[in-house]
């Protein structure tokens, strides 16, 4: 199927044409292993999931590479203070990263380089811009060299971020040198300082990489030099994207990536999350206390182009979701099918699996497709009571097959979704936090034994007893309570 796509190269929605047609090329800048990620970081990597999955699922071969960022000054930083060698505690970071991203559904990137295994290819790299005219060196203080680029030398610069040169503010990793040539160019190597203790050999002596060389490198190495796709957060556009377009394009003589997709921030209610806020939540903590599979409802809730408000509301609702859901999946796994006439109803679900495709197809949009989706589920709900045909739970479950494929939103299983949630709502309410699982569901035998024994007055004590737990208990028709926390 045909994708639409809002390419930030040109500011519209365009058509996505591969260069190969049997092959999607796609590029995410992965996170830099310092630290345990936040919830940020999450809709970055989510987004791009969401990417691949629909991709895939609309019928794309994609090679997905995402690297990871193991040299960096805060690596460098966080290691020094732990007394360990820096690539250590990057992979020990990675090892956690790869931890997160399982507990948000992820599949697995064709590639996952990281920064250090790719020295030989940046440095290979830097060497051709050298070449071609557009790096310099300059010599410091001691005697080392450091590598620079000529950003003006580069006429098309500012073409994604629409930065022009003469207004520049330079990024937060961008330093002002009086030895540049231009106040805009920026680091491509740097010399070793003896107190960071990890550095490479290369034409200009010991020293590591620029900030951002080394995707230009790794997605040279891993897809080319022309890609089709390449993602990233709309923090990175300028300067890290702008930098890579120009690095890739002076270094190979060919246009670097056709379409540049962004997701834009996530906001802690009208503020962009940052830690100087001090509203950061670690992907491990919400995780802990809400689930992988809320986290991931929350974050592909609203359009990847649109700012995401974090709120408690936004946590409760995504609850819901998740649960209506994994019961419509659970049901599917349970209902009986009949015999009986429901052509027209089957018809109607077949056409949402097509409703669905359209909506990915239309720049990613999983809002619309999760519109489609619930529509399924209310439909279902009501005309599997009625009875419902082995052609219409087919079709159903045709429907949920496709929003797990290319959504992640739905679980293999459901029952372990179902019975994490519990948890969630204990959490995110604060009740409960004196009781447990078994007092809930030993109170609520004794209230089932005190209501056929026309008890109320027990009946009722634990009733009350339940609500000052936290605990909402609901009463079927066929005898039966369940019970989860209210939030």
């Amino acid at each position: 199927m045909e994708i639409r796509l809002f390419n930030n190269l040109s500011r519209q929605k365009e058509l996505f044409k591969p260069i190969d047609p049997n092959l999607v090329r796609f590029y995410s800048c992965g996170p830099t292993t310092y630290n345990f990620l936040h919830v940020g970081n999450a809709r970055a990597l989510v987004v791009a999931d969401l990417f691949h999955r629909t991709l895939k699922a609309l019928g794309y071969n994609v090679k997905f590479v995402r690297n990871y960022t193991d040299v960096d000054d805060k690596i460098l930083e966080a290691a020094r203070t732990r007394g360990i060698h820096p690539k250590e505690h990057a992979d020990e970071f990675i090892r956690e990263c790869a931890k997160d991203m399982d507990y948000l559904g992820m599949l697995p990137a064709t590639a996952t380089p990281t920064v250090s295994e790719t020295m030989p290819e940046i440095i290979q790299m830097i060497q051709d811009l050298i070449k071609n005219g557009y790096a310099y060196t300059v010599k410091k203080e001691n005697g080392a060299e450091e590598v620079l680029y000529n950003v003006p030398k580069f006429a098309e610069y500012g073409k994604l971020s629409r930065v022009q040169l003469d207004s520049l503010q330079h990024g937060i990793r961008v330093e002002s040198d009086k030895e540049k040539k231009n106040p805009s160019d920026f680091v491509l190597w740097k010399p070793a300082k003896p107190e960071e203790g990890w550095s490479w050999d290369s034409p200009w002596g010991k020293g590591r990489p620029g900030w951002h060389i080394e995707c230009s490198a790794m997605a040279k190495k891993h897809l080319g030099k022309t890609i089709d796709l390449h993602h990233g957060g709309v923090d990175l556009m300028f300067p890290h994207h702008e930098n890579e377009i120009a690095q890739s394009e002076a270094a190979n003589g060919c246009p670097f990536c056709n379409n540049w997709a962004h997701n834009e921030f996530l906001n802690f209610g009208s503020e962009k999350m940052s830690k100087s806020l001090g509203n950061v939540v670690t992907i491990r903590d919400f995780v802990n206390k809400y689930s992988g599979h809320v986290l991931r409802q929350i974050l592909l809730s609203v359009h990847y182009r649109s700012k995401l408000d974090w709120t408690e509301d936004s946590i409760t609702k995504a609850i819901g979701e998740v649960e209506r859901i994994h019961e419509f999946a659970l049901a599917l796994e349970t209902v009986d099918a009949k015999i009986v006439d429901d052509q027209k109803e089957t018809d109607e679900v077949k056409k949402a699996v097509e409703q669905i495709k359209a909506e990915l197809a239309n720049d990613f949009n999983v809002p619309g497709a999760l519109g489609v989706f619930f529509g399924v589920i209310k439909d279902f709900n009501r005309h599997s009571k009625e009875g419902a045909s082995a052609a219409y739970l087919k079709a159903a479950m045709d429907v949920a097959e496709l929003m797990e494929h290319a959504t992640g939103l739905v679980h293999q299983n459901p029952k372990e979704v179902l019975a994490s949630l519990n948890l969630a709502r204990k959490n995110l309410s604060g009740a409960g936090s004196n009781s447990s699982e078994e007092e809930i569901e030993k109170l609520i035998a004794e209230r089932k034994e005190a209501r056929a024994t026309k008890n109320w007055g027990r009946s009722d004590e634990i009733r009350n007893r339940l609500n000052e737990l936290g605990v909402v208990v609901k009463d079927n028709p066929d005898g039966t309570a369940t019970w989860t926390y209210k939030v």
